[in-house]
């Protein structure tokens, strides 16, 4: 793996891994919310939204970070990313990491 997937992979885990941060547990439920409205799953666990979010492309990852997973400008990006995706999203497919959209 390259310096830069190790990183991301990095900064997946770290977020997902975190269960103190309100804020991070706002942002899973947003995802989850998100995916049911969109409907990826008709009622997301949170395996569905780990299995999502570690499936986004990093510019995501990277913008989500800085911005917030819930902002507009992310949402808009999530949301291009799901319709690119549903069907193999909704049958939990392995979906190659994107690094640019």
């Amino acid at each position: 793996m390259s310096y830069k997937h190790n990183n991301l992979m990095a900064m997946r885990q770290n977020f997902w891994n975190d269960t103190e941060t309100d804020s991070v547990q706002l942002e899973k439920l947003f995802l989850q919310n998100i995916l049911a409205e969109h409907g990826v799953f008709n009622a997301p666990t949170l395996e569905d939204v780990k299995y999502f979010f570690f499936s986004l492309p990093s510019i995501i990852i990277i913008k989500g970070y800085a911005l917030g997973f819930s902002h507009s400008a992310i949402q808009s990006m999530i949301t291009q990313y799901i319709h690119e995706n549903k069907v193999r999203l909704m049958q939990h497919e392995t979906l190659k990491i994107q690094y640019r959209m």
